[in-house]
C-alpha cells in the first residue's frame, strides 16, 4: 500500500501534541479520525509506531525511528508544491534543429534565454526535418527548427529565418550539367531529409534523371566527391555562404523550387510557461511579420 500525506501529516501531530484528542484538535477532525488514519499507517508499514496505553501515548522504537522520515517527507511534499515559483522558472526545455538553423542568431537566442531563466535545464539535438517533426508529434521534443511552412492541425509555427536551396556541381554552367546529369550520382543526407525531396522533385520538373541516388550524412565526403566530378548535390545557401569547401565549384540557386526556409514549431495548444517564455525570447530576437 501506498503511503499517504493526511496520514504522515496526523502522525506528526500526534507525536508532538502527544494525545489523540489534541493531534484532533490540531488537524481540526473528530479523535476516532486520528486513530483509524495511525492504524492504516500502521498497516502499510507493517509495523506498530505507537503503544496503545490508555494512560499515555507512547512511541514505539519504530514510532521514534520513523517521526523524522515523517517529517522529512512531509517537507519535501511543501516544496513540492512550491517547486514551480512565478518568479523563477522550472522545467526542462528540449529543442530540435537542423544543423543550418544552429547559427548566430539561435545561439543568441537560447544563451538569451538561459541566462534570463537559468533554472531551466534546455537540451539542444540536431537531425533533419521529417525526424524532428516525428519527435515534435510524438513528444520526445517540445520545440523544433525545421524546413516550412509547416501546417498542422495540433502545431503553431512562424517563420524563424529565411533560407534557400542551390545545386552545387563541377559543371561550370547549367547546360553542362543538364548534359552529364545522367552520368552523375546524387549526394543526400537520406530519404528523411527534406532537401532530398527537394531535389527529387526538382529534376522530375526539369524532366531529369540521376545515375543513381546515395545517402552520405557528411558534407565534407560529398563536396570531396563532387570535386572528382562524381556526382552533384543540393545545399542550402546559408551552409554555402563562406564555407572555404565549396570553393572551386559551381553553386546554382533552385529559384523554382519548393520553399525550404526555417520555421519555428511547436504544440498550438501547449501552455507550458516554459515555452511561452521560450517563444518570448525568439520574439525579442526575430520579430514576427507584420500583417
Amino acid at each position: 500500500m501506498l503511503l499517504k500525506l493526511p496520514q504522515l501529516r496526523i502522525f506528526c501531530a500526534l507525536v508532538e501534541t502527544g494525545s489523540v484528542v489534541q493531534a484532533a484538535k490540531k488537524m481540526h477532525c473528530v479523535p476516532s479520525n486520528i486513530s483509524t488514519r495511525i492504524r492504516e499507517l500502521e498497516e502499510s508499514l507493517s509495523v506498530a509506531l505507537v503503544n496503545r496505553d490508555k494512560q499515555r501515548l507512547t512511541l514505539t522504537p519504530e514510532g521514534r525511528a520513523f517521526y523524522p522520515q515523517a517529517q522529512q517527507l512531509l517537507k519535501q511534499s511543501e516544496e513540492c508544491l512550491h517547486f514551480f515559483k512565478p518568479e523563477s522558472l522550472q522545467g526542462h526545455l528540449r529543442i530540435g534543429a537542423l544543423d543550418v538553423a544552429l547559427n548566430s542568431r539561435l545561439q543568441q537566442i537560447m544563451i538569451g534565454f538561459m541566462q534570463r531563466h537559468p533554472d531551466v535545464t534546455v537540451s539542444l539535438s540536431s537531425h533533419s526535418s521529417l525526424p524532428l517533426m516525428d519527435s515534435l508529434l510524438a513528444g520526445e521534443v517540445d520545440m523544433v527548427l525545421v524546413d516550412g511552412p509547416v501546417e498542422h492541425p495540433v502545431l503553431g509555427s512562424r517563420l524563424f529565418g529565411p533560407e534557400s536551396l542551390s545545386l552545387v556541381t563541377h559543371c561550370a554552367t547549367m547546360e553542362a550539367f543538364i548534359e552529364q546529369v545522367s552520368q552523375l550520382t546524387l549526394y543526400t543526407f537520406g530519404e528523411h531529409c527534406f532537401y532530398h525531396v527537394v531535389i527529387e522533385d526538382w529534376l522530375a520538373a526539369q524532366q531529369l534523371e540521376s545515375r543513381q541516388q546515395c545517402d552520405i550524412e557528411s558534407y565534407s565526403l560529398i563536396l570531396g566527391a563532387i570535386r572528382q566530378q562524381l556526382g552533384f548535390t543540393v545545399m542550402p545557401q546559408s551552409f554555402i555562404e563562406n564555407n572555404d569547401e565549396v570553393k572551386g565549384l559551381y553553386c546554382y540557386p533552385l529559384t523554382t523550387a519548393s520553399s525550404c526556409d526555417i520555421y519555428l514549431v511547436w504544440h498550438r495548444y501547449s501552455a507550458s510557461p516554459v515555452e511561452k517564455a521560450f517563444l518570448s525570447v525568439v520574439n525579442e530576437v526575430v520579430p514576427p511579420l507584420q500583417g
